[in-house]
């Protein structure tokens, strides 16, 4: 070979080898942007669904938890305010139903003079006699009605002493007579020194209670001596279904002001209770968030209007939260009754701060997403810068350096994108093992906190659970212990012929008040109970246990009723400093005559059947509640059941079982639903007792305790 042919295929090899290295180096350098431009969008592809499903799970779970807390919150509150509402109208109601004893029973009770007035009294409580400026005070029959009337002012001392806001309580009456604890007698007297008449029927709180023979609440007003807010209630008085009066009491509103209060406002939380008309009573408000700048707004009438379909489901008794749009700004409203007074507790926060939480974290996220995308794009570059000074140099290093430095960025962003798309449903685990030392790095670990805080939000989420259901659980040990406490198997003394016995309670709340009992003294005698404790739930279980004890063990000890009772209520008295009392029917039967010596502490009046008969009322003497005054005699009186007649008792929770329109099921729907069977056996008069009741009632819920005894004694020949 010549050496023009060497020269030529030694142009055309290194031609050649010139264009395959060219072409090597081209193609190496479209792999190597190929590979790079790939984990790129991995990397960004992987950071925008980190992105996301931190967006998703924060939005979401925050709006949760914060709405189900308001709710929870303005619940609470609510029922802790309408709780307050609830004792002072039942202080109320307590002063009513001893008015209506003292009236029903005026010959069982003594004559008792009442103070005037005191010009000199210097604030300390007081009991006061007013009349009517028409009221005829030489008339005998007014000065009997006020000696009558005069048993019930230690009371109203008792009730007034123990309630921390109450102003006055007192009692009124159609005559014009005006019985008043307060502590202002001193200011009962004009400028010549006379006692000033009180015109009762003209007031607010009386004519109320008279024409809705209901419990009646006046409007929120301020008081004239010290300018404080507060409201009246009244409850009507009546004697052979005629109204004769009407007892009530005034109350501060400071409790319910600190309820308010207590939810600590700021530029983006307000609280406030309305009535039901819609107008504000008590506020947190700053003016913004409602547009009322103080209470006695109105939010159906306010100038932004934007709250008002908030204020009619509130008014109209619902709970719930609903979220507003007030001048471009987003608020959460929660809102919760007080069925007692017919108002409602409102909680305002505004979007702003329920989604503050949410809003930072998505943007810290966001900004290490930036970083991590702002670092790859600077570490793209310089790898471009190395392959081109590698590949000129030795091929197969820029090979293998293009392929570790594509396992090196590709590996952990792969690793991450796996693990955060498996994270759905209930696995929220993640965990990272790579040390990258680079911003993947951080935005792993970023995102491992975060997993880890939400597991730590669901595991309190789960043990609050698991503690309110704890509570369930116990309330339903409670209950259970309650009914056990209280004879349940019948027949109870299966070798007794001479009479059948059957007895019922159903709890209005998990625990009740109520308690029957029944029990053999001897071979001939028979005792049987039924009482109802004040209160409902757990207080007055524990009350129920005590009396019920305190009666049977001193039922073994006496076998006079009026003995039992009078033991008993000194017993009740003694460090009962929460003010709880026990109405009770007592009674002991000769098991031979049917001859009952029986005492009735409060109670509703028994129900009795002849033989052959209907069932009729019993209106027996009553005496005072037991655990309410140390000290008290009892009335010891004697009722005879007949061979083949019964006996009913029953607690309050029958006569005042109320429908969804407040009217009240009474003794005369009670003695007509036990005729309908009058001759059924004690078991049957009291499912139609409680078949009558459930039908009355209907949908509304079970205000008192239902407890029921009947006894039949047996035809023997």
């Amino acid at each position: 070979m010549d050496k023009r042919s060497k020269k030529s295929m030694f142009r055309k090899i290194f031609r050649a080898m010139v264009i395959a290295s060219f072409c090597t180096i081209l193609a190496i350098s479209a792999i190597f942007f190929i590979e790079l431009k790939d984990v790129r969008d991995k990397m960004v592809e992987s950071s925008e669904q980190m992105g996301d499903t931190t967006e998703e799970l924060s939005s979401a779970s925050m709006q949760e938890v914060t709405t189900e807390h308001i709710l929870r919150l303005a619940e609470g509150k609510a029922d802790l305010a309408d709780a307050i509402f609830e004792d002072f109208q039942k202080s109320v109601q307590m002063l009513a139903n001893t008015a209506q004893r003292a009236y029903d029973g005026a010959e069982s009770y003594p004559g008792r003079d009442i103070p005037l007035p005191d010009s000199g009294n210097d604030g300390a409580l007081a009991v006061q006699l007013l009349y009517s400026e028409e009221t005829d005070t030489g008339d005998a029959q007014i000065q009997r009605e006020t000696q009558l009337l005069g048993n019930t002012q230690d009371l109203l001392l008792a009730v007034n002493e123990n309630s921390d806001n109450m102003v006055s309580d007192y009692i009124a009456t159609e005559t014009g007579i005006m019985i008043q604890a307060d502590y202002i007698s001193g200011e009962k007297f004009d400028e010549n020194g006379n006692i000033m008449p009180y015109e009762a029927k003209t007031r607010p709180w009386y004519i109320g209670a008279k024409e809705t023979g209901a419990p009646f609440y006046t409007p929120v007003s301020k008081d004239a001596h010290t300018e404080k807010i507060g409201i009246m209630c009244g409850v009507p008085i009546f004697h052979d279904d005629k109204l004769v009066g009407v007892a009530g009491a005034g109350m501060y509103l400071d409790n319910i002001e600190a309820i308010v209060r207590a939810i600590e406002p700021d530029e983006s939380g307000d609280a406030c209770i309305i009535n039901q008309d819609g107008e504000v009573i008590v506020a947190t408000l700053e003016g913004e968030a409602l547009g009322a700048d103080e209470a006695g707004t109105n939010l159906n009438t306010v100038e932004n209007g934007a709250f008002a379909e908030v204020a009619e489901k509130a008014v109209a008794g619902e709970e719930g939260v609903a979220q507003v749009d007030l001048n471009g700004r987003l608020y959460y409203v929660a809102y919760a009754p007080m069925e007692t007074v017919g108002w409602s507790f409102l909680i305002i926060l505004s979007g702003e701060r329920v989604e503050a939480p949410t809003k930072a974290l998505i943007e810290n996220v966001n900004t290490l997403n930036n970083r991590v995308v702002v670092s790859i794009d600077e570490k793209i570059r310089l790898s471009v810068k190395i392959m081109f000074g590698v590949v000129l140099i030795v091929f197969l290093v820029v090979v293998l350096a293009t392929l570790r430095l594509t396992r090196l960025i590709v590996k952990p962003i792969n690793k991450l994108t796996e693990r955060v798309g498996a994270i759905e449903g209930d696995n929220l685990d993640f965990v990272w093992e790579e040390d990258t030392q680079d911003e993947t790095q951080l935005l792993a670990l970023s995102f491992q906190s975060l997993t880890e805080r939400i597991k730590r939000y669901i595991t309190e989420v789960r043990e609050i659970t698991a503690e309110k259901e704890r509570i369930g659980a116990e309330l339903s040990v409670a209950t259970q212990i309650q009914a056990d406490m209280l004879p349940c198997i019948f027949p109870p003394f299966p070798g007794r012929k001479e009479f059948d016995i059957y007895a019922s309670m159903t709890p209005a709340k998990e625990v009740g008040g109520d308690f029957y009992d029944f029990f053999l003294l001897d071979d001939n005698h028979l005792a049987m109970v039924i009482a109802d404790v004040s209160g409902k739930g757990v207080p007055a279980a524990l009350f129920m246990v005590i009396s019920k004890t305190l009666i049977k063990n001193q039922a073994q000890i006496s076998d006079s009723p009026k003995e039992i009772m009078e033991t008993v209520n000194n017993l009740l008295c003694e460090n009962n400093k929460e003010g709880m009392f026990v109405t009770v029917w007592l009674g002991i039967m000769d098991i031979a005559t049917g001859k009952i010596a029986a005492v009735n502490a409060g109670h509703e009046y028994p129900a009795v059947r002849k033989a052959d008969g209907t069932f009729e009322l019993f209106k027996d003497k009553h005496g005072m509640i037991a655990g309410g005054m140390e000290g008290l005699r009892y009335k010891e009186y004697e009722m005879e059941i007949e061979e083949g007649g019964c006996l009913f008792v029953y607690t309050d929770g029958v006569p005042e079982a109320t429908d969804a329109q407040n009217e009240l099921f009474g003794t005369d729907r009670m003695i007509e639903a036990l005729n309908r069977d009058p001759s059924a056996s004690p078991e049957q008069l009291l499912k139609n007792v409680k078949a009558a009741v459930d039908e009355f009632v209907g949908e509304a819920p079970q205000f008192d305790d239902l407890t029921m005894l009947a006894m039949e004694r047996a035809r023997l020949n």
